[in-house]
């Protein structure tokens, strides 16, 4: 009986040694800036989503910690592939759809409204295993909600590594 003991204990302690601990997710982080003025994201309200058809859409809703009940800024990009690659809204005249709202209390904005799209999203580095981007993003948007001659011209950028869902 202790030898059989004594066997499993050394068949059980191999057996823990061997094996390998899944490999954690890489920390994930967001960056937002308006006009080069830091501002904290909430990581929490904040997603990436792609869409599961042939023409998959990548989705980026990036919220103020600020301001969580708002949409924050929002960037679309058509035909999104998992690979790195760099999506510019300037194609949007080739019929694809990249384009970018920013809603935070009173202010209203969108890259559509201005004479340059000039934004783009970087995807540098795509983990499939644990659905994680990272990249950078900028776009340029101009306020809506205001008189044209009043509106002012907001630029967003940022960097990222963060998790994205499949919807």
């Amino acid at each position: 009986m202790r030898r059989c003991l004594l066997l499993l204990g050394v068949l059980g302690s191999g057996w823990l040694i061997s094996s390998t601990p899944p490999k954690p997710a890489a920390a994930h982080f967001l960056t937002l800036r308006r006009n080069g003025e830091a501002i904290v994201a909430d990581t929490l309200s904040s997603r990436f989503d792609v869409t599961p058809s042939a023409g998959q859409v990548l989705t980026l809703t990036i919220v103020p910690a600020d301001s969580p009940d708002d949409p924050g800024l929002t960037i679309m990009v058509d035909e999104f592939k998992p690979v790195p690659a760099v999506y510019r809204f300037k194609e949007i005249l080739s019929g694809h759809v990249r384009e970018a709202s920013y809603r935070v209390g009173e202010m209203s904005a969108e890259s559509k409204a201005c004479q340059l799209n000039d934004g783009e999203v970087r995807i540098t580095a795509v983990d499939l295993e644990h659905h994680q981007l990272t990249g950078t993003y900028r776009a340029v948007l101009c306020q809506t909600n205001v008189a044209r001659s009043a509106a002012k011209r907001l630029v967003l950028e940022g960097s990222f590594t963060y998790p994205y869902e499949v919807r």
